[in-house]
Parts: C-alpha cells; sequence; structure tokens
C-alpha cells in the first residue's frame, strides 16, 4: 500500500481532518475538542513557521492527519520543543498511516524546524496508540491519573515523548 504525505489545503483538507477528530472523539482516543470545517481550515491557514498539518492518502482518499507545533512557546531554552500528534481513519489504521505521517512529513519537518524533543499526552486506555508511539521510539515519561475531563469522568492520559538527535 503506497501512503502520499504532504501539507493540508486548508480548502480541501479541513473538512475530511474535522470528521475525522469527531470520529476518534467517539471512540475517546483523542483530547482534541470538536472543530468545524470551517474552524480547522482557519486554523490550518494560521499556522506559524514552527507549525504543520500533514495528511496521508491512499489511492487518492484521506486516510490520516498529523500535526506539530511549538509545545511551549514562553521560553527560549524550550525552543527546541514540539507537540506532535496523530490521527487516522478507521479502515487505515493497522496500515502504515501513522508510520508514514511520521516518516515523511512530522520527522523531516522536526529536523527543518529545530525540534530536538518532541511530546504528547496519549489516552491511558489507547494501548495500539501507546503502542505505535512506542515503537516510532517515544517513551513513556509520565501517567497522569484524571488528566482529562470527560464529560464530567475524569480520565487517565500517558505522556510521552521522543528525542531527536541534531541530524535527524
Amino acid at each position: 500500500m503506497s501512503v502520499a504525505v504532504e501539507h493540508a489545503i486548508p480548502e480541501r483538507d479541513a473538512g475530511p481532518i474535522s470528521r475525522l477528530i469527531d470520529i476518534c472523539r467517539s471512540e475517546r482516543r483523542t483530547v482534541l475538542d470538536h472543530y468545524s470545517p470551517e474552524e480547522e481550515a482557519e486554523y490550518i491557514m494560521n499556522l506559524g513557521p514552527r507549525a504543520a498539518v500533514f495528511v496521508a492518502r491512499v489511492g487518492g482518499e484521506f486516510a490520516g492527519f498529523a500535526g506539530i507545533a511549538p509545545r511551549w512557546d514562553y521560553s527560549q531554552r524550550l525552543k527546541h520543543c514540539g507537540e506532535g500528534g496523530t490521527w487516522v481513519m478507521p479502515e487505515f489504521r493497522r496500515r502504515g498511516v501513522a508510520t508514514a505521517l511520521w516518516r515523511d512529513g512530522i520527522l523531516p519537518f522536526c529536523c527543518e524546524v529545530g525540534f530536538r524533543h518532541v511530546g504528547h499526552f496519549v489516552m491511558a486506555h489507547n494501548e495500539r496508540a501507546i503502542a505505535f508511539y512506542e515503537n516510532l521510539g517515544f517513551r513513556i515519561c509520565g501517567r497522569h491519573d484524571k488528566l482529562v475531563d470527560w464529560d464530567g469522568e475524569l480520565l487517565d492520559a500517558v505522556e510521552m515523548e521522543m528525542l531527536l538527535e541534531a541530524d535527524t
């Protein structure tokens, strides 16, 4: 299966990204809020130079997306830190889409903008995502009990991080 990865184009990709976020929300696989296609398009259009959204396509069909942005912007001493995430359509999971998004999109972008530390939160019950990120080179660096307020139910999350070599 061939996976094509490219920068998101707001007018083409905002709708599918918005729908995928809603799918992952219904599965309790993401902490992202609901965003309308218009809100998602505006987000993509207003990305700064150190943030990116990549989409994956299989046979021309939207298969998923990944994003990366500065993790903390209040200190120059943390400018090497990014925060990323990955979302894949159910029918394309476990078929190399997420790996392609990181290999062909996120990781080269991290190198380009100087991110050497990448982190994010994963819902603790999402064992497949945790295993994916560990296979990619992330490690669990913390567990946060009752971090995510899911409509009044407090759910656990794990924090994961990956250190990149300066020439990755």
